[in-house]
Parts: C-alpha cells; sequence; structure tokens
C-alpha cells in the first residue's frame, strides 16, 4: 500500500501536470505582461523536477538547463528543482516519472538495473569516455537509439539530457590498502560495472543510495566508496570522515539521466520543446565550467585533510584489466538473452567514443 506520503506527491505531480495540460489546452493561463520581453513567448510552464542531495556538480547541468529555459521566457518555463528527496527517493525517481508524481527527475539506471537494462550499457566501467565532453557526446547518441528509446518509453519518459558525472575513483577510511591483498574482503559501496571491478580486487560491493552513504561508511558498514572524484566526495562529505583516497585510477564512470514524464513533454507547446532541445548545449557547457572550479577548490581541501593517496599498483592494474572485458562481455550477453541488442549498443559507444575523440 502506498504511504501517505507517496500518495500525496503523486497527487500533487498530477494536479501540476494536469494544469499544465489544461492551460495549454485552454488558454486559461495567458503568458504575464513581462512574457513580451521573452525571446520565447509561451505559457507559464512549471515543472516539478526530483532531486537527491544537495546542489552539487552533478546537479549543475539541470541547473544550467532551469536557468537557458527561465532567461529565455522570461520565466514562463520553470523548473522547480526539488532537492533532497523529498519528492520521492533516487532509486524510485523512474517509478515517480511513470506515474506522473512529477514532471521531470535524475535518474541512475545503476539503481535499479533490472528496469532499465538496455541503459545499463552507459554504466560499464572503463569505458573510453576520458572526458566530459566525449561522454555527453556518446550519451546523446546512445539515448537515442530505438532499444534504449523504447526503454524509457515503457516508463512514460523521455530523455532530455544526461546528467554528468567524472571518472570515478575510491575513498575510504581505516587502513589503506596498498596493494591488491589488501583488497580483499574490502566492503565496499560500488555501482555497475564497478561492482565487477572491485569483486576483481576480492572487495565485496554493495550498492547504497547517495544519502545512506555517510553513516554507513562512518559506521563502518562499509569502508570505502568508489565514486565521482573529485565533486561527490565533498558533496557527500565523506571526505570529512576519510584517511585516504585513490590516486589516478580513472575507473570510468556511470550515466544518469534527466527524464521528463511523457505526458508533460506533450503538452508542451512546439517552441518551449524545440527551446528545451535547444537548452541541452548550454547546460552541458554549464557543467563542465561548474566541475572544473569545484576540482580546483577540492584537490586543495584534500590536501589540507591529509588525505593518503593511493598509487595504482601493478598488480592492481593487472586485476582490473583482466577483469573489464568478461564483464563488458556479461553485460552484453544478460541483455541480449533479453530481446536488446548488446552488441549493436555496445559497439555504438565504442564507435561513438572513438569518433568523439577524434574531433577537436
Amino acid at each position: 500500500m502506498k504511504s501517505r506520503t507517496t500518495l500525496r506527491r503523486i497527487c500533487l505531480g498530477l494536479a501540476t501536470a494536469a494544469t499544465v495540460t489544461t492551460s495549454l489546452a485552454t488558454g486559461v493561463l495567458a503568458p504575464t505582461a513581462s512574457a513580451s520581453a521573452a525571446e520565447v513567448e509561451g505559457p507559464k510552464v512549471k515543472w516539478l523536477v526530483s532531486l537527491w542531495g544537495a546542489r552539487r556538480g552533478f546537479t549543475e547541468g539541470v541547473e544550467g538547463l532551469k536557468e537557458y529555459l527561465a532567461a529565455k521566457t522570461d520565466g514562463n518555463f520553470e523548473l522547480d528543482l526539488q532537492y533532497g528527496g523529498v519528492l520521492s527517493d533516487p532509486k524510485e525517481n523512474i517509478d515517480g516519472l511513470q506515474l506522473g508524481a512529477f514532471e521531470a527527475a535524475t535518474v541512475c539506471p545503476f539503481y535499479h538495473p533490472d528496469k532499465t537494462p538496455a541503459s545499463m550499457g552507459l554504466s560499464q566501467a572503463f569505458l573510453p569516455l576520458p572526458t566530459l565532453e566525449t561522454q555527453y557526446k556518446v550519451y546523446e547518441k546512445y539515448l537515442q537509439h530505438p532499444a534504449v528509446a523504447a526503454e524509457w518509453a515503457r516508463w512514460n519518459a523521455v530523455p532530455i539530457m544526461s546528467a554528468l558525472m567524472p571518472n570515478y575513483e575510491i575513498m575510504g577510511k581505516g587502513e589503506a590498502p596498498m596493494n591488491l591483498a589488501g583488497w580483499d574482503g574490502y566492503r565496499l559501496n560500488a555501482s555497475g560495472g564497478h561492482a565487477a571491478l572491485m569483486e576483481a580486487l576480492g572487495a565485496v560491493p554493495a550498492t547504497l543510495p547517495a544519502p545512506d552513504l555517510y553513516n554507513a561508511l562512518e559506521r563502518g558498514v562499509i569502508e570505502g566508496v568508489v565514486y565521482p572524484y573529485t565533486y561527490a566526495f565533498v558533496a557527500y562529505r565523506f571526505h570529512e570522515i576519510s584517511t585516504w583516497v585513490t590516486d589516478g585510477w580513472n575507473l570510468g564512470t556511470v550515466q544518469c539521466t534527466v527524464a521528463a514524464n511523457t505526458d508533460a513533454y506533450n503538452a508542451l507547446p512546439d517552441q518551449y520543446k524545440t527551446l528545451l532541445q535547444e537548452a541541452v548545449g548550454p547546460a552541458y557547457d554549464h557543467q563542465i565550467k561548474a566541475y572544473a572550479e569545484i576540482d580546483q577548490a577540492n584537490e586543495k581541501e584534500f590536501d589540507a585533510k591529509g588525505l593518503k593517496r593511493i598509487p595504482l599498483t601493478d598488480d592492481v592494474r593487472d586485476a582490473l584489466q583482466a577483469a573489464v572485458k568478461p564483464s563488458w562481455q556479461k553485460w552484453i550477453d544478460d541483455v541480449t538473452a533479453k530481446g536488446i541488442p548488446g552488441q549493436e549498443l555496445f559497439d555504438l559507444i565504442l564507435t561513438e567514443a572513438s569518433e568523439a575523440q577524434s574531433k577537436p
């Protein structure tokens, strides 16, 4: 049975979507007088966007999207960013989109791989995506593939853009594992393809929601976190209770999607749909610039905290490299068995990554 809070959120989202749809159909909410100065004219539309945690590098893409839409419409197309998981647990954002509990959300497929198996192709470890610019070029092409688009459609959702994340490192508390033997039995939070890599080291991975990780690390439930470097460690304050961090391991990253409820998206006037597509490029630029500024400040903070840096030793590198291709093939085989063109999707990633890196 749905909790009262959940039902309230669903009703709130449905009411908002219904209001927007009605206003577009009937013209009840005409543009305000100040909208005459807008570059893109249109009715007032307000989308609730379900996010978790606080504003951080990971959310700067959707923050940039919000700013762009507001500037171009004189505030008439508003994204109301709801942080802290107040609308939904991060693992349930995809369910909220399906129900229409809110108009948009950030969705991370690794939280529910069984629900989003095709999308998990972008969360395999060690993919050749060395820069944020390469990432978003590959992600955009991948999300347009018919098999991936169909997966999102089953959840009544339309991908808008990706929430970019830097390559992952590991930060932990306690005795630093300085060689391969040191990782044996180590309890880590790891998601997607990173979990397979950590198993190859002898570690024991689990996937916990981001808001739960600080307490888990502090209490010793886990001993380390595999997360995007550097922003995520500071955003969730892991560095405050940690004693070490890996240095230059570049474990790859995972992909998350900013998606809209299909009904809310279809209810937009055509000029707003066009504007939303136009806003994606500037939103990526905004996020990439923010990451660069965040990294510069965070590196100084890590040094001030005295975090021990763990280099990538030869034995650890060999173990990781031996594990990554089998982990890719396992994903390909698993999704192919579900009727998803796994090899075709994985080849698309490699082809687009190579092309993106060959262009300035």
